[in-house]
C-alpha cells in the first residue's frame, strides 16, 4: 500500500491497514530490514522535489523515464517491487543516492504511535483522554524521566542557549540589530507563539524577542526578491537571524510554512 498526503500523520494509516478477513499486515519482527516496516519519505518541499513510483519495470522491461533523465539514481524499496526515482526542482541541491537514511520507520517506532481506533463520539473521547494526558505531561517532567524525556532535554538545550546568548550580550558580542529569540508557526500556533515570546520577555526584559507568522518569514528571508511585510516592522535591515534562538511552533508537525522555515532558518541558526 502506498499512501501520500501533505500531512505527515495522514499517512501513518497504512500502520492500521488490514486485508480482507481481518489479517493484519505483517512488517516483521526483530528485522532492521527497513523494507520490512512501514516507513515514510519526506519530500524537500522548500528547493521542490517530486518522486517517480513505478512497479511494473521487471514485467514489461521498460524505463518509467525519459532518456534525458535516465541518468538520475533509481532505488529499488518495498523488497524490490518497486522502483523509485527522485527528480529535484532546486538546481542549488545534489541528488543523494543514499535513500534509506532519508525514510523515516513507521512501525515498530517506539516516537510514532499508529492512529487510534475510530469512535462513535469523538468528542467525548477526547474529553475522557483529559486527565491521561496532563498526568502524562506531568511524569514526563519527573527526575526519573531525565534519560528518555524529550521535554526535559529540549528545557535543558535552550537553558543552555538562553545562557549562551546572555554571555554574549555581557561580552558586548551581540550586535544591536540582533534577533535573540524567534518564535514563528501560523495561526493557532502562532498565537500560542506571541503567549510564549510574551512571557519570555517578562523573564528577560533585556532580550530581543520576536514572534512573527511563518508565511512572514517566508516572504522576507525565503525568496529571491523578498516580500515586504507592510505596516510591521520587519525587514532584512532591520532583524538579524544570525545565530538566533529560533522556536517553531507547530500542532502537526508538518504544517507547509513552518516546515519550510525549519529548511530555511537551518543555515541561520544553529539553535533551532
Amino acid at each position: 500500500m502506498i499512501c501520500y498526503g501533505s500531512e505527515q500523520a495522514a499517512v501513518k494509516a497504512g500502520i492500521n491497514a488490514t486485508f480482507p478477513g481481518g489479517r493484519k499486515l505483517d512488517y516483521g519482527h526483530g528485522d532492521t530490514d527497513m523494507d520490512k516496516d512501514a516507513t515514510r519519505l519526506d519530500l524537500d518541499d522548500l528547493g521542490g522535489e517530486i518522486v517517480i513510483l513505478d512497479w511494473g519495470s521487471k514485467k514489461f522491461q521498460n524505463q518509467p523515464i525519459s532518456y534525458p533523465n535516465r541518468h538520475l539514481p533509481q532505488h529499488e524499496v518495498m523488497n524490490g517491487t518497486v522502483r523509485l526515482v527522485i527528480s529535484k526542482e532546486s538546481k542549488s541541491t545534489t541528488l543523494d543516492r543514499n535513500l534509506y537514511h532519508r525514510l523515516t520507520r513507521l512501525s515498530r517506532n517506539e516516537m510514532i504511535k499508529p492512529l487510534q481506533e475510530i469512535t462513535e463520539d469523538p468528542i467525548l473521547t477526547d474529553i475522557q483522554d483529559i486527565p491521561r494526558v496532563c498526568s502524562d505531561i506531568q511524569d514526563d517532567w519527573h527526575a526519573n524521566k531525565a534519560a528518555t524525556s524529550l521535554n526535559r532535554l529540549t528545557a535543558f538545550n535552550l537553558s543552555t542557549c538562553l545562557r549562551a546568548r546572555l554571555e554574549g550580550h555581557v561580552k558586548g558580542q551581540i550586535p544591536s540589530k540582533a534577533v535573540d529569540i524567534l518564535l514563528t508557526g501560523c495561526e493557532v500556533s502562532l498565537w500560542l507563539a506571541e503567549q510564549f515570546a510574551s512571557d519570555l520577555q517578562k523573564c528577560f526584559p533585556k532580550l530581543r524577542i520576536q514572534s512573527l507568522s511563518s508565511n512572514k518569514v517566508l516572504g522576507i528571508y525565503g525568496q529571491e526578491i523578498a516580500v515586504p511585510s507592510f505596516g510591521f516592522p520587519y525587514s532584512e535591515q532591520t532583524s538579524r537571524l544570525n545565530d538566533s534562538i529560533i522556536i517553531i511552533v507547530s500542532h502537526s508537525g508538518g504544517t507547509f510554512a513552518p516546515l519550510a522555515c525549519s529548511n530555511l532558518l537551518q543555515v541561520s541558526s544553529d539553535a533551532l
